[in-house]
């Protein structure tokens, strides 16, 4: 069962997808993601590229996010994040997008949207959050002071420095990694 844990909808139970392509956040890594992004979280625009069933961005919103823009290429995913959000009540302070990463991003930077959180959870091992760091230094959608926070497989390596991104720390827990990156100065 995949809840919110914390905020506004906390208790709120969150519909999943059977498949699987996708893997949701356990609670114990979700509560320690949340740690790290509590100074930054208030009236914050986030974006969740890699969404599923949008339990990131959800949580972000209930605990003081403005806006969440999510994004998964399953129509399925999309369909059960739009449910989610009703089922919140936060459907009025999002959006949902179907689309590869990289276009994504892309519209992201056409909207002028600006992020102050960036989620990045993608299929474990596939490199997809390097290339998401290489395509956002192209395409900014980044407040000043933003950050990427990265779930990946504790085994999965991860450069020091991505584009205009650099690796500030990872934890680990069990075999899920959170790595949180700044933008360069």
């Amino acid at each position: 069962m995949v809840r919110v844990i914390a905020g506004a909808a906390k208790g709120r139970k969150l519909k999943t997808i059977d498949s699987d392509d996708t893997r949701p956040t356990l609670d114990r890594v979700k509560e320690a993601m949340f740690s790290i992004l509590l100074p930054w979280i208030d009236e914050a625009t986030v974006v969740d590229v890699f969404a599923g069933n949008g339990s990131l961005g959800i949580e972000a919103l209930s605990r003081g996010a403005e806006y969440a823009h999510f994004n998964d290429m399953s129509r399925q995913c999309c369909r059960v994040v739009k449910e989610n959000l009703r089922t919140t009540g936060f459907d009025d302070r999002a959006s949902v997008h179907n689309l590869d990463y990289s276009r994504f991003i892309q519209l992201l930077h056409r909207m002028d949207v600006k992020a102050d959180i960036i989620l990045l959870d993608p299929p474990y091992g596939k490199e997809m959050i390097k290339n998401c760091l290489e395509v956002m230094t192209e395409h900014d959608i980044c407040n000043d002071g933003c950050i990427v926070l990265a779930e990946h497989a504790k085994n999965d390596e991860l450069d020091e420095s991505i584009g205009c991104f650099e690796k500030n720390k990872t934890k680990h827990y069990g075999k899920t990694s959170l790595t949180l990156f700044t933008r360069k100065v």
